[in-house]
This record gives structure tokens, sequence and C-alpha cells, in this order.
């Protein structure tokens, strides 16, 4: 039975969402979608539809999406073995762990630390990795003020498979706070999202920040068109970046 006064047609209310969150990133591993659904009232199935409507990913993607942006942080800010990681966060094979993390950030874990090192030796250079397709996206950047007023910032814009920033980008550039970007279309990976990173941004802010900068296209984009992508704070319930960006540069 629905409680609280919300009728399913009514969607997953801002106010649900927020407890959801907040219980999905409360750090238990032994969260379930059913412990999300009994949060606000609604049966698991009914909820997943409405989650998924919201977010852009389901809620079970969703909880493995948090634990492996804890699994990042743990990686990247102490020495602890990566089997010792797996378990914090949930998961009894380190086989299985290894798996989950690379296809959600693109690189095993040991080779996120490894990536760590480099990117504080050198921050990534611009770059771009596009395919054939004849048609492209103009792109213009919106970039928050305090943004660039201590630099030009990095500006990752890429083209994934879903709403959401797991895995790594089918193809992208890395900008230079260059106002205007143009973009080969992507067959397969119609949304485009942008990820911006301060000015001599340190090793955390470039591989697991805490507040990212970000830009999604509100619909998928199949033909060339003008569009501007609105950078700004994540909004409550986003799905944390888990691409580790800087592994797509060559230099």
């Amino acid at each position: 039975m629905e409680t609280d006064g919300v009728a399913p047609s009514h969607g997953l209310d801002d106010r649900a969402l927020i407890e959801v969150v907040a219980l999905a990133r409360s750090g238990d591993p032994a969260l379930r979608v059913a412990d999300l659904a009994d949060q606000v009232g609604y049966s698991p199935f009914h909820f997943s539809r409405l989650f998924t409507a919201r977010v852009g990913i389901g809620p079970g993607q969703y909880l493995t999406a948090v634990r492996i942006d804890r699994a990042k942080r743990l990686l990247l800010e102490g020495s602890a073995p990566v089997i010792d990681v797996a378990t914090a966060i949930g998961f009894d094979s380190l086989s299985s762990f290894t798996r989950r993390f690379g296809a959600a950030v693109g690189v095993t874990p040991a080779r996120l630390r490894q990536l760590a090192d480099t990117v504080a030796d050198h921050a990534p250079a611009p770059f771009r990795l596009t395919g054939e397709d004849p048609r492209s996206v103009e792109v213009t950047l919106e970039l928050p003020s305090d943004l660039v007023r201590h630099g030009d910032p990095s500006v990752w814009i890429g083209w994934y498979p879903h709403p959401a920033p797991i895995g790594l980008p089918r193809a992208g550039v890395l900008a230079r706070s260059r106002e205007l970007v143009t973009l080969p279309l992507c067959a397969g990976a119609p949304w485009l999202l942008g990820f911006a990173v301060p000015a001599q941004a340190g090793v955390l802010d470039q591989l697991a920040p805490t507040d990212p900068v970000v830009a999604v296209h509100p619909s998928p984009v199949t033909s060339s068109c003008a569009l501007t992508l609105h950078f700004g704070s994540a909004r409550r319930g986003v799905v944390p970046l888990l691409s580790a960006l800087p592994s797509l540069c060559r230099s």
C-alpha cells in the first residue's frame, strides 16, 4: 500500500528522493532496493519505476554506484588492500568487486591508484577522442563564474549510453574553458554529459570529487544541432561521477 499521501501517478517527489538518497549514501553495505522502497512507503517494483524516472538509472544501479564511489575514495585516501576495500562496501568476492569496479569506473582498483600518481605529477592535457560520424553538435559551455575566476578549468564533455557518468564515455574531449566546442555525434551513446574541474585541481577533485560541477543535456542528442551545457553543482540525487576520465588521456 502507498503511504504518505503520494499517489502512484505523481512520481517520486523531492522529499521522498531526499530521504532515499540519504539512506543510500549512509554507508550501510547491506542496503537493498526493498529497504529504499520501505523508506518512502512503496512496493519495490513501483518504487523502482519511479526512481528510474527521476534519476535516470534504477535504484539497484544507484546503490552500486554509491558503493563504487565510496570504494574510489577509500582507494585514493588510504593504502588498505583492495580486498579490504571490497569488503568495506559489501563485496565478498575480490574478483566480483574488481569486475564491477572496472565496468563502473573504467579502470581497475589498482590502476586507479596508479592513475592518481600520474595525475598528481601531470595535469591531464587537452585531448579529443571522437568517432567518424560526419554529423556534429556545436556545444556552448556555460560555466559558473566562480569556477573560471582563478584560471581556465578543465572541461570534460563526453557521450554516454545513459544519462549517468558510469563507465568511460564512448567519445569526448577535454577542453580548457573554451566557450564553444564542436563534437561529432556518437552512435549508441546519445547522452551528452560534462564535468568541469577547477584550475590546479588536486587528485581527489580529478578522480573522486565530493561536490562535482557537472552538466547533463536533458534529452538524447541524435542529430546535428547547437546546444548549451549549463554547468553547476550536482543536484541532489545525481549519480556519483564514477568515470576515471583522466585515463582517457594519452599524453
